[in-house]
């Protein structure tokens, strides 16, 4: 659960730092791939490392919830006056279930310890960008 929290902490610290002036004009290509990158990498890298299949599934499964449904309550618009916005609350939550259930796979399947399950795994971590890039206005 740390690591699921380090990684929520990485992704909103890269939001409040000025990328731009420390890179230049790269800076907001440096944002973007670590924001691409840290989700589906994070599981994979974790699950290998530690062995630890229910931890794994959570470093895939816990942030993405965390960023989208806050973010979307704080920041989107989730919630009106009259109240929640319904169509919006199931479309970033069939969103957040399909990018959770990548990466919680993509965790697990690294968790095994074995070349043909790290292969899947990436697989998994791999096809979490599309659907990522899917959900983008």
């Amino acid at each position: 659960m740390i690591i699921s929290f380090v990684v929520v902490c990485i992704v909103a610290g890269l939001e409040t730092i000025d990328l731009y002036r420390i890179f230049g004009t790269y800076g907001e290509r440096f944002e973007t791939v670590i924001n691409l990158l840290i989700f589906p990498a994070t599981p994979i890298i974790y699950g290998w490392i530690v062995k630890d299949k229910i931890g794994a599934i959570i470093v895939g499964t816990v942030p993405i919830f965390i960023l989208l449904f806050f973010g979307n309550l704080f920041f989107g618009n989730l919630i009106y006056k009259d109240g929640l916005n319904i169509s919006r609350f199931l479309t970033i939550l069939v969103y957040a279930v399909s990018l959770a259930t990548l990466g919680g796979l993509a965790g697990y399947f690294s968790s095994k310890r074995e070349l043909k399950y790290l292969i899947i795994s990436i697989f998994f971590g791999i096809m979490w960008t599309p659907v990522f890039l899917s959900g983008i206005n």
